[in-house]
């Protein structure tokens, strides 16, 4: 008899400990499962709501508002004119292996051709031999003269557009002993018939 309870009590203990593994084990998955969540709701962006579906079209609006046309325009002419850069003028299937220094234009491997230290277009090559250069002017490379030096070669083109009348600007360097260091100019040549001319439109540039 007492055999018989001490079994049945044995059976209720081992029921008891099934009972107690398994809801451990249901609130353990469900703990780990709701610890996922969170985890991907941190990673995951922030919900779409009809509030911030109104708000993000508005941004965008603002955004283009504040680009006047006048500003794409110019950001265009500017984005066409380094993509033809890239390429001859003359050959438009070969990239260019640099500019003219009478035209500025860029131009292959085939239709540049070097003279000492200034590159010319073969097709430029008797304005620059047929005629005497001479230094018209040398500034320093240095930040007072930046805005100074963009207006020559603003200059240089509009020479050259208008009144067909060349201009060379080419970087100079030069070693500075004493400092030890190498000094950065910027050159203008000219023809010698017009450096007279040329030397009157420079008058702005201080010595």
């Amino acid at each position: 008899m007492e055999s018989n309870l001490l079994i049945i009590l044995v059976a209720i203990l081992i029921i008891f400990i099934i009972v107690l593994i398994a809801l451990l084990a249901y609130f353990g998955h469900r703990f780990l499962k709701l610890r996922e969540l969170e985890a991907q709701n941190k990673n995951q962006p922030p919900k779409v709501t009809a509030e911030t579906q109104e708000a993000v079209p508005k941004e965008k609006s603002v955004i283009h508002k504040k680009i006047s046309p006048e500003l794409m325009a110019s950001l265009r002419a500017k984005k066409k004119e380094a993509e033809a850069s890239l390429y001859c003028v003359d050959h438009p299937d070969e990239f260019a292996n640099g500019k003219c220094a009478i035209s500025s234009e860029p131009y292959c491997e085939h239709c540049l051709t070097k003279q000492g230290d200034v590159r010319i277009s073969r097709k430029y090559l008797d304005l620059y031999l047929d005629n005497e250069w001479t230094e018209v002017r040398m500034i320093a490379n240095d930040e007072s003269n930046k805005d100074v030096k963009n207006r020559i070669l603003k200059m240089k083109k509009e020479m050259w557009e208008t009144e067909n009348l060349p201009l060379i600007v080419q970087e100079h360097y030069k070693i500075n002993v004493q400092d030890d260091e190498i000094e950065e100019f910027t050159v203008i040549l000219s023809r010698v018939d017009d450096q007279d001319y040329v030397k009157k439109e420079l008058a702005y540039i201080k010595e």
